[in-house]
């Protein structure tokens, strides 16, 4: 039985798979919406391979940071989810840091 994440996810590869080669130029709107929605379907349903090959796109083709950041947060909370800490930790303060946050080097528990 299908999930509903994976029914999803099905029909957003469909629509990728009618756009055109040149479709971050010609449709750029419609290309990140559809790469953007597959890629949250994926992360919900746990298929990393899938998450990496549309992030891979969107983080080539993306005219801005902000077109960016549902993808760099669906690579850390995958990353959560697979028990990478450590790296999903250094992404988001990588992140954050593009985003001008400031961080200490350590911290200590009250």
């Amino acid at each position: 039985e299908m999930s509903d994440f994976s029914a999803a996810y099905s029909f957003f590869d469909n629509g990728i798979s009618f756009l055109k080669k040149k479709h971050w130029e010609e449709y750029y709107d419609l290309s990140l919406q559809l790469f953007e929605s597959a890629s949250n379907c994926a992360v919900v349903s746990g298929d990393i391979i899938s998450l990496k090959l549309l992030s891979d796109q969107i983080l080539t083709f993306a005219k801005s940071f902000e077109d960016k950041l549902n993808v760099l947060y669906n690579t850390v909370s995958a990353l959560a989810y697979a028990s990478q800490l450590p790296e999903s930790v250094n992404r988001s303060i990588l992140v954050l840091s593009q985003l001008g946050e400031e961080l200490p080097d350590s911290y200590s528990e009250s």
